[in-house]
């Protein structure tokens, strides 16, 4: 048995600070900023944070630049729950009961 290459469709994004945030949507930036902004102007900057923190961005910044047409659409169906243009499906416990699933 051999193992076949995968070639990721969308290019890889580095995962440095600039890379990350270059490739993130531009509603993403303000927020990218900020948090990283908190994180690095403690009077002790907490490593394990900033790593959670690049962590956190760069999935975000390659699931967004992986499939932007389901990005789009999941903050379309967002702000249409939130407007009340669009009904909440069922919660979790409600699929769960329905499934004779005891949390």
């Amino acid at each position: 048995m051999t193992v076949q290459r995968h070639d990721s469709p969308h290019p890889q994004i580095e995962r440095t600070f600039t890379a990350v945030r270059a490739a993130l949507p531009s509603a993403n930036v303000a927020a990218f900023d900020a948090e990283l902004e908190e994180i690095t102007h403690a009077p002790v900057v907490n490593l394990a944070a900033l790593d959670d923190f690049l962590s956190a961005w760069w999935r975000i910044a390659t699931r967004a630049n992986a499939d932007p047409s389901d990005r789009h659409r999941m903050h379309r169906e967002a702000e249409q729950l939130q407007s009340g243009a669009r009904t909440a499906g069922p919660t979790l416990a409600e699929v769960l009961a329905r499934r004779g699933v005891q949390p």
